[in-house]
């Protein structure tokens, strides 16, 4: 997938549009922002100009995100695109996900699960009138055996517990090339599969140039991630499913257990 580093400067907005100049490492361009319709208007025609038409849909979405935040006139923007990405949308989590980084970066999506995969079932529990969190997972292996796991720490949040809950049982299967993972956050689904990639272009920085919160944590769960096969399957909350249940009331546990 080839991939482009956009900086983009606001000069001027009000309550309908903004005017931001665009550039990469060879072109400069203006354009025009509409918040009504999400429309964008270019002053010249260039080979930026053709980069920014084909990912208007991302541009309008990391425009509108970063003056929601605390920006001013004259400051910058940096953002990255992938020509072709397969964006994730709500029908997305209604299949089973699955992220290629065996050799280059494939994400598809399908209806049935494949087939000589372990199995990660995980949740967290932030328990946020003392803010101490749990984690709860259940590995399975290629033959059915099950083993469990739990960890319990103090201050964190939900996001937090659902990303440390992939991260402990991944570390359990560095060694295993193709994994399930059955998780009830999509926060942790559209990390790994999307969002992940764009931050790594973007020196881990979000559209408002601050840090991406949990870097280091999304960092090394990257790793654990490369050269591997993981196929995503979001599983609703509190649904009854079997082994989801069973990781729900294991981190609710690790949680209430610190003294």
């Amino acid at each position: 997938m080839r991939t482009h580093k956009i900086k983009i400067e606001i000069v001027s907005f009000d309550k309908t549009y903004t005017i931001c100049n665009v550039s990469n490492n060879s072109e400069i361009n203006q354009l025009e922002f509409y918040f009504d319709n999400k429309s964008i208007t270019l002053k010249q025609q260039n080979n930026l100009s053709d980069i920014i038409k084909k990912h208007e849909f991302q541009l309008a979405k990391v425009i509108t995100s970063a003056l929601k935040g605390d920006l001013k006139i004259g400051q910058t923007i940096n953002c990255a695109f992938i020509d072709d990405f397969p964006f994730l949308n709500d029908n997305s989590y209604n299949n089973y996900i699955q992220v290629d980084r065996t050799n280059n970066l494939r994400i598809s999506t399908k209806g049935t699960e494949s087939q000589g995969f372990y199995k990660l079932y995980i949740d967290g529990s932030f328990h946020s009138p003392t803010g101490n969190s749990g984690i709860g997972g259940i590995i399975e292996d290629l033959k059915g055996n099950q083993k469990t796991f739990s960890y319990s720490f103090k201050k964190g949040s939900s996001n937090l517990t659902e990303l440390l809950a992939i991260n402990k049982g991944l570390h359990r299967l560095k060694y295993v090339d193709n994994i399930q993972v059955f998780t009830d956050s999509r926060y942790v689904i559209r990390g790994l599969v999307q969002w992940i990639h764009f931050w790594k272009l973007n020196d881990w920085q979000t559209a408002h140039g601050k840090k991406v919160k949990f870097a280091k944590l999304w960092q090394e769960t990257d790793q654990l991630c490369e050269g591997k096969i993981i196929e995503f399957k979001w599983i609703k909350g509190h649904i009854g499913h079997k082994e989801q249940s069973f990781c729900h009331n294991l981190a609710k546990e690790s949680a209430l257990a610190i003294k």
